[in-house]
């Protein structure tokens, strides 16, 4: 007797299209959009200390899957702004993560946690768009 269970076929199609959809993110691009966003803010930490793009290209990532996966909806007719408001609480989650993060390699500076926020939630806003598009895309062309 052969017993299939639903949501391991459910984990098994989210980790193929996952892993269709990371085929097309290039690394170096990811590194070097790392680097424009928070090497004006920290650019001495990620100077001596380059173990911070690795966190940082872990949450766009997962930023980028984000989006994928809802993508389907904007596949479906909804704007790219009642999508995002379905993952609001993912993308604020990312975001303080990296904002964690990078912040205590900060001096106390409202300046500089101030640009630190504005530069983590543009970053996060880029990868979860192009994982928007990238899922949407997918969607359309039917490759989910």
């Amino acid at each position: 007797m052969n017993v299939t269970v639903l949501s391991d076929k459910r984990r098994e199609k989210q980790w193929k299209f996952e892993r269709n959809v990371l085929k097309n993110l290039s690394l170096k691009d990811l590194k070097a959009n790392v680097e424009e966003h928070f090497k004006p803010v920290v650019p001495f930490h990620f100077l001596s200390h380059p173990f911070l793009l690795d966190p940082c290209m872990d949450m766009a990532i997962d930023a980028f899957l984000l989006g994928a996966e809802y993508g389907k909806f904007g596949y479906l007719g909804e704007s790219e702004k009642q999508v995002k408001e379905r993952c609001d609480d993912d993308l604020t989650e990312i975001m303080h993560c990296i904002f964690n993060l990078l912040q205590g390699w900060l001096m106390d500076s409202d300046y500089l946690l101030g640009s630190l926020q504005i530069s983590t939630e543009a970053f996060v806003e880029h990868w979860w768009m192009k994982g928007f598009k990238e899922g949407e895309k997918r969607y359309r062309l039917r490759l989910h």
